[in-house]
């Protein structure tokens, strides 16, 4: 199971796995701890947790045996593979059923068996670790989810000493079970903590020694804790931080060489889009490294996020998204360059990636203004029309071509793109002939 980046349905698939590895995890030290009798719903609920480990289990056996397709990073070997499938066998057993069936029917014998039943059940606990080490390995998983594991990890821990606390310290008859559990919860905390307010405190020899113990363990899981959830969010803020430097160091490059002011807002306008439309400043730096092959496959999906919101696109298929973002082509004007000339037979079509441009009619009077995001010239790939308004750059520019060539091959194989640009042509062309004749009137 182990991989770089896991697809939506596997990452879903683990989340339900994980759950209930938690759910086990709080039951089962409880339940022996308290050693309260086992209740229906908790042998429906470990027939429905030991089915899923099942299924997981047959999971993980068809992707080790598929690995091989995977780079040798990714794989495990035999013996990590031997020591996962003992622990996922182990945690298959329906320990809540056995110990159902066996029940306090069999004198002390029966109780001992019962009592040991309940002890083998913690075993599937140490499926958790097998758990976090499939979502320490993802990169990309993001920084809340990370917390959030964190977090819950932090609970189970407190859980489980909270439940050893007991042990040394049972229950007093003048205290109900759920209040004197939060006790022990509140006196794990504080001596994790290392607050240790000191109203709750052993009384025998054993719970001391134990009590030492928490406290060594407290001071490296609270730095364990403190020290990750910093580390996330040190990574979150990573690339914010290379960018507040990219801007000081910029600002201090226009004074020292006394750019105009003008020319500083367009720097900095396309510094701003480039950080809160990439990743980073660097997107082809990241990737400059990879045969040209994979670059080429890398760049169509970076094509992909700038188009896939575009009303002209929005109802294609993944498929026919890729085949645009490959056909793509990304071209720079300045202000003032013109794009398109009143008059020209149209063969293209443009989206705006980065800045502004104006359409202007034949008397040079500019009717509208598009933006980032905005496309033009759909028309020009569906009609032999001629171009009906120049367009030109009011800013730098970047815009993504479209050509009818590449159009036409593409819709041989996608006809649901065709059906789409028709259709935003037709509600443009209806628009301008409602501003028109609401002129006119």
């Amino acid at each position: 199971m182990q991989q770089n980046q896991l697809t939506k349905g596997e990452g879903i698939w683990l989340g339900i796995v994980f759950a209930a590895v938690v759910f086990s995890a709080a039951e089962a030290p409880f339940t022996f701890t308290f050693d309260t009798k086992i209740q229906f719903w908790q042998v429906i609920a470990d027939g429905i947790i030991s089915a899923l480990f099942i299924a997981d289990f047959i999971y993980s056996i068809r992707k080790y045996k598929k690995q091989s397709e995977l780079p040798p990073t990714q794989r495990i070997s035999a013996r990590q593979f031997k020591i996962y499938s003992f622990i996922d066998i182990v945690a298959i057993i329906p320990f809540d059923l056995i110990f159902y069936m066996l029940g306090y029917m069999l004198g002390p014998i029966g109780m001992v068996s019962a009592k040991t039943i309940k002890l083998l059940r913690m075993i599937r606990l140490v499926r958790i670790v097998k758990i976090f080490q499939v979502f320490n390995s993802m990169p990309l998983i993001s920084g809340w989810l990370k917390i959030s594991l964190a977090f819950v990890s932090s609970m189970i821990v407190v859980h489980w000493f909270s439940c050893f606390w007991i042990m040394f310290h049972p229950l007093p008859a003048n205290m109900d079970r759920t209040s004197y559990y939060i006790e022990c919860f509140y006196w794990t905390v504080t001596t994790l903590t290392t607050v240790g307010y000191g109203d709750i405190t052993p009384k025998t020899n054993a719970g001391r020694i134990y009590t030492m113990f928490v406290m060594f363990i407290g001071v490296g899981v609270y730095g364990f804790v403190i020290g990750n959830i910093s580390r996330i969010f040190a990574e979150s803020a990573r690339y914010k931080e290379q960018g507040r430097e990219k801007f000081a160091e910029l600002n201090a490059f226009m004074k020292y060489y006394h750019i105009p002011s003008k020319l500083q807002s367009a720097v900095f306008n396309y510094y701003g889009h480039l950080y809160n439309k990439r990743l980073s400043d660097n997107d082809t730096q990241i990737i400059s490294e990879l045969p040209h092959a994979l670059k080429q496959e890398l760049q169509v999906f970076m094509n992909m996020k700038l188009i896939r919101n575009l009303p002209v696109f929005q109802f294609c298929s993944i498929a026919c998204l890729r085949e645009v973002s490959g056909a793509l082509e990304q071209k720079f004007y300045s202000p003032g360059d013109t794009i398109i000339n009143i008059g020209e037979i149209g063969d293209e079509m443009f989206i705006i990636g980065h800045g502004i441009v104006d359409v202007i009619t034949d008397d040079g009077k500019t009717v509208a203004q598009l933006h980032e995001g905005q496309f033009f010239g759909e028309a020009a790939l569906i009609q032999e029309t001629t171009r009906n308004a120049n367009i030109r750059a009011s800013a730098y520019t970047d815009l993504y071509r479209l050509s009818k060539d590449d159009f036409i091959q593409i819709i041989r194989h996608y006809p649901e793109l065709l059906d789409s640009i028709k259709s935003v042509t037709h509600r443009r062309a209806s628009d301008r002939n409602g501003a028109m004749q609401k002129k006119l009137a």
